[in-house]
């Protein structure tokens, strides 16, 4: 592994080294240039007017930006002793044009005022020209036409050209190095909001402009903290009519095969997409919008292609279909007038393989573990349907919004487990074998209301700000047949063996709902703006109705009669009635400072006392769980954030939170009844159980680099908790590894976790460097007792990674990523520590050979260990070439060559409290295959052939 890190490193080192300095060949002593655009026949400064810089001699555009409220522009990185030209438009002006030099000994030029004309729009008079980008208010805006690209060019490439704006390795979008959180295409969402479907599939020659401004999640908020950026692509006029899809299919061999198929249409009102796919190398989609985003046209630029999941465990075939379907009752919505219907449909049936062998280590007592060995053998297929809706109506102050969703799933699996336990000395101590077959149907519905109101003009008399309701309901219904067939076996003692045939059927349904009411602003409502103008008062109610009704039914085979009789003791019926009501009152206090155009602060306080009330309810046909609790708590929530914008610089995000929440303990924690068959794991119940309440602290900080390219943007959070008479395990394992589980309350949880993340874009004039870290750990201290003797484990995981992409302009892509996980486990009164870690590295190239041929290469390695055992390494190299062909590469194909190594295999390798599991699992292996797709596309209606 050292060495292929050595050797991706050197690679990455050679490639910046030869960008660099053929880059440093031809931009000697940068220079700066600035300056004041003026009216001066209105006597004030130019705001929002597009400055572009370009070379005089061959018009090559060099940088651009807009003025500030000031009128003010100032470039950097200019070539001195270079005839440049600088143009200004604006609208309702004439062009203002400027040559000029940057000298060598200076490297800065002062360009002072230069004038903007007036001019009366005519026709005779309109001179058409395209700045690369301009604010239109409080938008800003970018002229597709000013970019020059490939005629097969889709949005993603579109969007890499302008400096403001990075696409992130992992699809992120940030300009100006604040995240997109939304892109809309002509002001809507665009085949249920998945960025890729329109950057990806979009033509660039479709495209007139694109916007980007912020969305203030409150239509009274001022407060840029309470925005998000959102991104829109305007389409040119008649292009908002199209569609777009693939028809994929692939053979390879061990008799691999894939095929994939989707159409996407859309008009001004309506979108509709039907997709679907099947396979045999572990490609899974979960949902429709899974299958859309890996079937896209993807352009002509460097992408890494989509990869079968050679890390899923087992091998698994699933075929798929879905639909998504909206209208738009309104062509162009906005802010307070929108009337929208959205739709979805979802088929998946899956049949999977699955094999593990596995050993578990786990401490005893100071001196003697036991060891138990696993073999799982599980053969499962699943049918899923899924149909999910949604409707929103807004319209000045009122908005509605409903969403439903209905679920079926059913299938069947044959789960074969051997175990056997050993000691020290590597002597059997017990087996367990068990088979267990079955067949499951479960069904479940879910239904969602929300209604906001806010006035649409408040003013200083406005009293009544609005308030919020929301309602949801989910029921479910969940009906199953199993056999259980057991046979445990003692080598210390005869006595102890067991053998078991027995039949569950299991019905369990219920529902659930929920209702939050908030009515804003009590203060305005009573006491007008006279008086505590800083201060708002909110009246927050959670309520919450749960239901569950379990009907088990257990026979077990009478040996001497080959007959099924009932279980007196499993056969039963329970249901349980949960009531939570969590009254509250929102105070908040805001102070806030600005400067137009330089920066704006803001502290925002916030108090949130509540009351939680449970009260929870136990009917069964067993008295022992007859039991009725009820359960308060005072649960006070607090936030201090502190948010300070400075503008074209950064923006920061500073919050302190503290949180408190209730658990209360189940009826199968309470008094559950003990199914002998799992002899490995009898759960025993304790009646005297207490709720446990969690604290936590927490800070996080978010940074955000504003300037218009090589941005850096940062972020940390840390959480810090208690939980008071947390429910833990007390366990007692004998020498044949049988466990038996007691629940009981201990005190002294503690744990410490956070995370952090360190994103930095360099753009160089024809490549571009992203560096990614990012590492999480928790760290937690839990008490326990095993055999009787109190101890605090002590716990720590870890996870980091590392990542380098480069892209050469639409030529070369390369991405060097590396991750590290590791965890630590320490019993303090055993004395025993258990350790592993995982270590993972991936080399990935892109090579656009010509505008038409692609060759793509993956190579990862992976290193798994773990306390006293061997390391296991293995190699997966994945590559393709691709070849575009026909007027607009509608069609390829596609020559696969898959873990060329033949050396992939899953590894089991984790730890608990007091043990720690090392294994594998079979997975996806070698295997070569050929691919053909077409990708049929048009935007705009076809025009009519001449007759």
């Amino acid at each position: 592994m050292f060495k292929l890190n050595t050797i991706t490193l050197a690679f990455l080192l050679s490639i910046a080294c030869f960008t660099l300095n053929a880059q440093q060949a031809t931009t000697v002593n940068p220079g700066t240039a600035k300056g004041i655009v003026r009216d001066t026949a209105q006597n004030y400064v130019l705001k929002s007017a597009t400055v572009s810089i370009y070379k005089s001699a061959d018009s090559t555009l060099l940088s651009y930006q807009v003025t500030n409220n000031y009128g003010e522009f100032s470039f950097k990185n200019l070539p001195v002793n270079v005839l440049l030209r600088l143009d200004i438009n604006n609208v309702g002006y004439y062009t203002s044009r400027k040559t000029f030099t940057i000298p060598s000994g200076k490297n800065t030029i002062d360009l002072q005022t230069i004038v903007a004309n007036r001019r009366d729009i005519t026709l005779d008079d309109v001179v058409i020209t395209v700045p690369p980008i301009s604010m239109n208010g409080d938008t800003l805006e970018f002229n597709a036409a000013a970019f020059k690209l490939d005629s097969n060019a889709v949005v993603e490439d579109l969007l890499r050209q302008i400096p403001n704006i990075t696409l992130w390795g992992d699809g992120q979008i940030t300009v100006n190095g604040k995240e997109v959180k939304s892109l809309l295409v002509n002001g809507k969402s665009f085949f249920g909001g998945d960025m890729k479907q329109a950057t990806q599939n979009l033509a660039k020659n479709a495209v007139q402009k694109i916007q980007v401004y912020n969305k203030s999640r409150s239509q009274q908020s001022t407060n840029p903290a309470d925005s998000t950026l959102e991104m829109n692509i305007k389409l040119k006029k008649g292009k908002d009519v199209g569609f777009f899809g693939k028809i994929g299919a692939g053979y390879g061999t061990d008799k691999r095969f894939e095929t994939d198929a989707s159409i996407n249409m859309f008009t001004p009102k309506m979108q509709l997409a039907v997709v679907g796919a099947i396979n045999n190398i572990n490609k899974i989609a979960d949902n429709t919008r899974d299958l859309q985003s890996n079937s896209t046209f993807k352009g002509v630029g460097t992408n890494v292609e989509y990869q079968p999941d050679f890390r899923a465990e087992g091998i698994t075939r699933p075929s798929a279909l879905g639909a998504n379907f909206t209208y738009n009752f309104i062509e162009k919505p906005t802010w307070e007038l929108k009337n929208t219907l959205k739709s979805n449909y979802f088929l998946q049936d899956k049949n999977t393989n699955y094999l593990a062998d596995a050993k578990t280590t786990t401490s005893v007592n100071s001196t003697d573990k036991v060891i138990d060995n696993s073999i799982t053998n599980n053969q499962s297929s699943n049918t899923t349907q899924r149909f999910d809706s949604n409707y929103e109506y807004t319209k000045k102050g009122h908005n509605l919004n409903f969403s439903q969703e209905v679920n079926f799933n059913q299938g069947d699996n044959v789960d074969q487990t051997f175990r056997t336990a050993t000691n020290l000395q590597d002597v059997l101590t017990s087996t367990n074998n068990s088979m267990n077959t079955g067949n499951y149907n479960n069904k479940s519905f879910r239904f969602g209301g929300q209604y906001r109101y806010s006035p649409y003009i408040i003013t200083q008399t406005t009293r009544f700000r609005g308030f919020e309701a929301n309602y949801n309901l989910n029921t479910y219904n969940n009906e199953s047949d199993r056999l259980n067939l057991t046979e445990f076996k003692s080598f210390t003692g005869t006595a102890a063996n067991q053998k078991f045939n027995r039949k569950y059927n299991t019905l369990a349904e219920g529902f659930r709902q929920e209702l939050n009411l908030t009515i804003q602003d009590l203060k305005g409502l009573i006491f007008g703006n006279k008086k505590y103008s800083r201060m708002s008062f909110d009246l927050t109610n959670r309520l919450l109705l749960n239901s569950d009704k379990n009907n088990n039914r257990v026979q077990d085979l009478d040996t001497i009669n080959n007959v099924y009789r009932t279980n007196a003791y499993l056969n039963n019926q329970i249901t349980t009635n949960v009531i939570e009501e969590t009254p509250g009152l929102r105070i908040r206090r805001s102070f806030s400072k600005s400067m137009s155009n330089r920066y704006y602060k803001s502290l925002s306080l916030t108090f949130h006392p509540k009351e939680l009330l449970i009260s929870q309810d136990n009917k069964s046909d067993r008295s022992f769980q007859n039991l009725k609790r009820n359960y308060s708590q005072f649960a006070p929530d607090v936030e201090i954030s502190f948010y300070n914008n400075q503008y074209g610089e950064t923006s920061r995000n500073y919050s302190l939170e503290y949180r408190t929440t209730l658990k209360i303990p189940n009826i199968n924690q309470l008094a559950p009844l003990t199914d002998s068959t799992d002899v490995y794991n009898l759960r025993r119940g304790n009646i005297n159980l207490k709720e446990s309440v969690q604290r936590e602290l927490s800070f996080s900080f978010y940074s955000d680099d504003q300037h218009s390219k090589n941005t850096l943007n940062y972020n940390f959070t840390l959480r810090a908790g208690l939980i008071a008479n947390n429910i833990v395990d007390s366990l007692l394992i004998d020498e044949q590894n049988r466990r038996t589980v007691y629940l009981v309350n201990a005190d002294g949880n503690k744990y410490l976790n956070g995370e952090a993340g360190i994103r930095k874009a360099l753009k160089l004039k024809t490549s571009e460097f992203q560096f990614n870290l990012y590492g999480n750990f928790n760290t937690a201290i839990n008490p326990g007792y095993t055999n009787s003797v109190f101890t605090y484990s002590s716990n720590l995981n870890t996870y980091y990674s590392g990542s380098v992409n480069y892209t050469y302009k639409s030529y070369l892509a390369v991405a060097l990523s590396q991750s590290w996980s590791t965890y630590k486990s320490k019993q303090e009164a055993f004395n025993t520590q258990y350790s592993g870690k995982n270590v993972g590295t991936t080399l990935t190239a892109s090579y656009n050979i010509t505008k038409k041929l692609t060759l793509n290469s993956n190579i990862s390695n992976n290193n798994s260990s773990s306390s006293n055992s061997k390391n296991i390494v293995y190699t997966i190299w994945n590559a393709n070439l691709v070849c575009r062909f026909l007027k607009g590469n509608n069609a390829e194909v596609k020559f696969a060559a898959l873990d060329l190594l033949r050396q992939n295999t899953s590894v089991i390798n984790y730890g608990d409290a007091n043990s720690f599991t090392i294994g594998r699992q079979n997975v996806l292996t070698q295997y070569f295959m050929t691919t053909i797709s077409y990708y049929p596309r048009q935007f705009g209606k076809k025009a009519k052939a001449k007759k």
